[in-house]
């Protein structure tokens, strides 16, 4: 007896210690949550969203080229968990993680060489820096149309190390009168980009006012900001290079939490399932989406010729290896009427053939338009009609059935 006691009382500290000494639970999904400018988690690997750091283990935070607001003079931090807080080592003060912020972003959206993406178009790369790299890990990259202030197609791969890169030089814009003017051109676009997007309010009033001598109804729809290369594509530390301005997509939020949701989880999921370095995924826009306004059609732009409301939103996923591939291509369009859907389709879907699409086929959501009609398509097919997917980055698919990807990894 007295020894059940004992293991019931043991039991029941071990169970006191555990609710009195928390872990350290760094969600990276919750802005709200970490800092502003969160630091790289070197030491943990993250799973599901978030970096669980027991009581008592050591964490390591670094800020790349950037340095910690609290500690100006340091790139890394080793920090122990004490009680759902951190124990800093340079002076040994107990600080919460909202309080070990960088000074700036370890993620940066620069001026970059991007493979098929030639002039007027530009390049960009979405890049992250370890302390003491000299060479920065290239997360993703874009092929932005300055002019119209819409991404033509974006890049993410599932490498450990970022995307595999042709030869390029990482010097930025030179210090000349054009460079200076690129620059200063950019920091523009991106500012409007960010009020526009950063507040579905604004993004309601602004369409409202731009359809009001229309009166066009828009039901329960509104516009949200959504982005081409979702979180999920990225490993959990390094989800945020989904979230530049220039990355983003104008999507009915109908869409955007229902098909664009569903696609981009299933192509996450075949992103983890394959092996390392397999698999390329492109994403992109395609198109104005036009409203009926009377007995007319207005193309949807949010500032005059820019900022357009697409009327299709694409991803192209390639496995350079096994030669197959498969676009899957979204309406972006919840008012589509039922006369115009054939029209509207330009290819045989093979959506119902793709074994890997399960989010997409549940309960054959991916044929409601309320949510973003979804069709699939071998992609010679689908780069004859988008020409903003480079259709050189195909040239290994062969045409048909032998070049579809509808088998998955697992």
């Amino acid at each position: 007896m007295a020894r059940i006691t004992s293991s019931v009382l043991v039991l029941f500290c071990v169970k006191l210690a555990s609710l009195m000494d928390p872990a350290c639970v760094i969600d990276l999904e919750c802005e709200e949550c970490v800092p502003d400018n969160m630091p790289l988690v070197t030491s943990h690997r993250a799973a599901n969203g978030s970096v669980r750091v027991e009581d008592g283990d050591e964490v390591t935070l670094a800020c790349g080229g950037g340095k910690f607001l609290a500690y100006p003079l340091r790139e890394s931090l080793g920090a122990v968990c004490r009680g759902g807080r951190f124990l800093a080592h340079p002076d040994g003060a107990l600080r919460h993680l909202l309080e070990l912020g960088c000074q700036e972003s370890v993620f940066e959206d620069v001026l970059h060489e991007v493979e098929h993406c030639a002039p007027p178009l530009q390049g960009r790369a979405v890049r992250t820096r370890a302390p003491g790299s000299g060479a920065p890990r290239h997360l993703a990259t874009l092929c932005f149309d300055a002019d119209r202030a819409v991404a033509a197609f974006a890049r993410a791969g599932n490498a450990p190390a970022g995307l595999a890169l042709p030869p390029h030089s990482e010097a930025r814009a030179p210090l000349s009168l054009l460079g200076n003017l690129q620059q200063l051109f950019d920091a523009r676009l991106r500012a409007d980009a960010r009020r526009l997007f950063s507040d579905d309010a604004r993004l309601e009033r602004r369409l409202r006012g731009l359809l009001r001598p229309e009166r066009v109804a828009l039901a329960a729809q509104a516009l949200t900001a959504a982005p081409l290369l979702a979180p999920r594509y990225f490993d959990g530390q390094s989800a945020r290079a989904a979230g530049f301005e220039a990355g983003a997509v104008l999507a009915w939020r109908g869409v955007a939490a229902g098909n664009l949701r569903h696609l981009q989880r299933d192509v996450a999921r075949l992103l983890r399932a394959a092996p390392p370095r397999a698999l390329d995924v492109y994403a992109g826009t395609h198109g104005v989406l036009s409203l009926r306004a009377g007995a007319a059609r207005r193309p949807l732009f949010l500032k005059p010729g820019r900022f357009p409301v697409p009327q299709y939103v694409w991803t192209v996923v390639h496995d350079a290896a096994a030669r197959r591939a498969l676009a899957l291509v979204l309406l972006n369009d919840p008012f589509v009427a039922v006369s115009e859907i054939r029209e509207r389709v330009f290819c045989e879907s093979a959506c119902g053939r793709a074994a890997w699409l399960r989010d997409l086929r549940e309960n054959r959501n991916y044929e409601v338009p309320a949510q973003g009609l979804v069709f699939c398509c071998p992609v010679h097919d689908f780069a004859a009609v988008v020409a903003e997917m480079p259709r050189r980055a195909l040239a290994d698919v062969p045409a048909g059935d032998a070049g579809m990807l509808v088998d998955s990894y697992a």
